[in-house]
């Protein structure tokens, strides 16, 4: 089985027009969520995971839509806040019908049990960690065909504790990661074994102008002081 983790494109948050935490893509991030899907236009895909979270959804909607898949909302993938325990116990996303009402290719994971419930904005980052252990057990144990590929969406934090979970047995923030907007990462897991493939591949970016959180220039050269995108 390949999964391919992607991190959201670029949000309106991400280029600094829109402070909210459930913000939309720019007009670069629409850009980049067709790049990615064409990208994968051709891959055996058999599941489209998201974070529930606006900015996932219209990253893979294209994607979605193009290969009439629906896109599968999980828990384990929302936003890590960085928020402080006990400091603010709001949530930062809609209910699962309203989002389902916003994005028709949507809808609620039938493998996923019990109600979906979205982590508190304030959780620990052991909680994250925990969540996305859980998520990773749960992909390696549904889908196991060889060549199985499954697409995951989500933010900056959860695919690098993603990545940590898929190849260690003991993951946590031991290491940083570099995860661009509509990057992918791709792990395999074959014959019980755990590999990555490739990290923050972004070359279906080409010919779009780069953000200045991008750890790459315009012609996909590599900067060599690292911007923001570091988890």
């Amino acid at each position: 089985m390949l999964l391919y983790a992607v991190r959201h494109a670029q949000s309106l948050a991400n280029a600094a027009l829109d402070p909210g935490l459930d913000s939309a893509l720019s007009e670069l991030g629409q850009a980049q969520a067709q790049r990615l899907a064409e990208r994968l236009k051709s891959q055996r895909i058999v599941a489209i995971y998201s974070s529930p979270f606006r900015r996932c959804l219209d990253t893979v909607q294209p994607l979605a839509k193009a290969r009439g898949l629906p896109i599968l909302l999980r828990p384990e993938l929302c936003e890590y806040h960085h928020v402080a325990p006990g400091s603010d116990p709001r949530r930062a996303i809609p209910p699962v019908e309203s989002i389902l009402q916003a994005c028709d290719a949507t809808i609620e994971c039938p493998d996923h049990e019990g109600p979906l419930v979205w982590p508190m904005i304030d959780e620990s980052l052991s909680d994250l960690i925990a969540r996305v252990q859980s998520f990773v057990a749960f992909v390696k144990g549904r889908w196991t065909h060889p060549e199985d590929v499954v697409i995951v969406t989500s933010h900056g934090s959860p695919v690098a504790r993603l990545i940590e979970a898929w190849l260690t047995n003991t993951p946590g923030p031991s290491f940083r990661f570099v995860i661009d907007n509509a990057a992918l990462t791709a792990l395999r897991f074959h014959q019980g074994v755990s590999s990555l493939v490739c990290l923050n591949e972004v070359s279906h970016l080409r010919g779009l102008p780069s953000s200045i959180a991008a750890n790459y220039h315009d012609d996909l050269t590599i900067k060599a002081v690292p911007p923001s995108n570091y988890w």
